[in-house]
């Protein structure tokens, strides 16, 4: 993952009971069958047209998830990260009731195809599987494949520039349905990860297995639209860039919350209190979340509000008296939706102290003088049937006392061109600025291109294969900058050299 920050098995490996499954399934849908067609003389024309009219959307549109660690999709993936995954993530971040906030984008030219993923799922409505996968191999000028991050920027942009075999697998299990039509489920997910050129082991120095997800939820509440109680370790409400798999708004954590109560005119409030952020945080804090959504300022714009707040908890462990204090984060957010076939999302982020983590737990021993201030506006687009991709500017000034401050400015463009229905040319160029206050700029320019063969001509259309080249420069101050074995360090691959080169291939699915 390459957020801020630093369980589910696969029906794959039970062909014994998939099969059992498929034919329980079948032959409910044979009894089914029967039952609807001895009332089908009750069945008025206008029932018979409005039936046919819900089959085509239905199959023409497939929300999905986020980006990220990477983004996770929760369906056949359409224009949404923010989080397979991510973190998953890594998916859009059009978001299910499972893990998010905005309504996915199901415009027929942004539909995917269904996957068997979904075709399965709709075979066993009580058990749901879900999941996302990158993997890939390349070699850095006769090297291991190596991986360009500037010092100091948070993340990187992806595209031929991820050096790690990265899965999320998911299962989603409805345990009890209630007479009223209230559901109680369950959701766990595991997470995998091995540095490439590594024996996947996914554990030791070089890889882990995580479990990131598992919560239970009260959905479907009698009247109350889409509201949720939750109580687990969850994505919760993550928002992302995808092209650099930036979670940017990631309240994820241990803890639990009501989301999505109805205040009336469309308004929602959502509120969480966590006491982990992940799961090798080294003290744990108590964090409140607040949101608010629904606030629909322009035709096809909504805007968001979050409110956090870390209560000071006195002296940390083992740190010789080290007194925590109290912070707090506040972010805003405008999305416009049906902007040339996609959306833009704007938001201006602030936080103090422990705040500074702008959304998630930041250093507990920052007093008021830490600040961080974030703007950032993230566009993805299907202009056409075969054009799309996604546009990034991003401004952030950290401020620290006794000369730690410094500001990065971050840009980069993602577009797609679809050259037949299974067959896209993608490039990748980004530009990473550091500037601290007690030092020289620190540089990194990043230029990829990819041919791909995929499943669709949408920008958000997974699985992909990618066979792909990138390029990179970067300046002395990121060079001095950089640790040792850094690629971009004098003791990493490159040597001395401020340029380096990667080719390689991958793979990204999500389902």
């Amino acid at each position: 993952m390459t957020d801020k920050k630093g369980g589910a098995v696969s029906a794959r490996h039970l062909p014994g009971f998939r099969l059992t499954r498929l034919a329980f399934a079948l032959l409910c849908a044979s009894a089914s069958a029967t039952i609807y067609a001895a009332d089908a003389t009750d069945v008025t024309a206008k029932a018979t047209a409005t039936a046919t009219t819900t089959t085509t959307t239905a199959s023409t549109s497939a929300p999905a998830t986020a980006d990220g660690a990477v983004q996770l999709a929760q369906t056949t993936t359409t224009l949404a990260a923010g989080s397979t995954s991510a973190a998953a993530g890594n998916a859009p971040a059009g978001i299910s009731k499972a893990t998010g906030v905005v309504p996915a984008d199901t415009s027929a030219a942004n539909a995917a195809p269904t996957t068997p993923s979904a075709a399965w799922n709709q075979l066993t409505p009580w058990t749901q599987f879900h999941g996302y996968l990158r993997a890939g191999v390349g070699t850095s000028e006769g090297h291991e494949q190596a991986c360009f991050q500037l010092p100091g920027a948070q993340s990187k942009y992806r595209l031929g520039n991820e050096c790690q075999i990265y899965s999320e697998l998911e299962i989603d299990q409805k345990l009890f349905q209630f007479s009223n039509g209230m559901q109680l489920s369950a959701v766990g997910m595991a997470s995998l990860v091995n540095d490439l050129g590594h024996a996947p082991t996914f554990h030791g120095d070089h890889g882990a297995i995580r479990l990131p997800q598992s919560y239970v939820q009260l959905t479907n509440l009698p009247g109350l639209d889409d509201m949720r109680v939750w109580l687990g370790r969850i994505y919760y409400r993550r928002n992302d860039v995808h092209i650099n798999d930036f979670f940017y708004w990631n309240p994820s954590g241990l803890g639990a919350g009501v989301e999505n109560i109805p205040l009336g005119h469309g308004l929602k409030l959502s509120y969480a209190m966590f006491r982990e952020d992940y799961i090798d945080q080294p003290n744990y804090a108590t964090r409140h979340d607040l949101q608010l959504s629904g606030v629909h300022p322009n035709p096809g714009g909504e805007l968001q509000f979050g409110l956090s707040y870390i209560p000071s908890r006195g002296p940390i462990l083992g740190s010789n008296g080290q007194d925590t204090h109290s912070g707090w984060s506040a972010t805003v957010q405008h999305i416009q939706t049906n902007l040339l076939g996609g959306k833009n999302k704007l938001a201006f982020q602030y936080g103090q102290g422990p705040g500074t983590g702008l959304s998630y737990t930041g250093t507990l021993t920052n007093t008021n003088q830490y600040k961080s201030l974030r703007f950032l506006d993230a566009f993805d687009w299907q202009a056409t049937r075969d054009f799309g991709g996604q546009l990034l500017g991003l401004y952030e000034r950290d401020i620290a006392p006794s000369g730690g401050s410094l500001t990065w400015v971050s840009m980069g463009i993602r577009p797609v061109y679809a050259i037949t229905h299974h067959i896209k040319i993608q490039g990748d160029l980004g530009n990473d600025r550091v500037t601290p206050d007690n030092g020289p700029t620190r540089t990194l320019l990043k230029a990829s291109v990819a041919l791909t063969l995929a499943m669709d001509r949408s920008f958000w259309s997974r699985p992909e294969l990618r066979v792909f080249y990138t390029y990179a420069h970067w300046n002395k101050a990121a060079q001095d900058a950089a640790a040792p074995g850094d690629p971009l360090s004098t003791t990493g691959i490159f040597g001395s050299s401020r340029t380096g080169s990667t080719v390689g291939a991958q793979v990204e699915w999500w389902w």
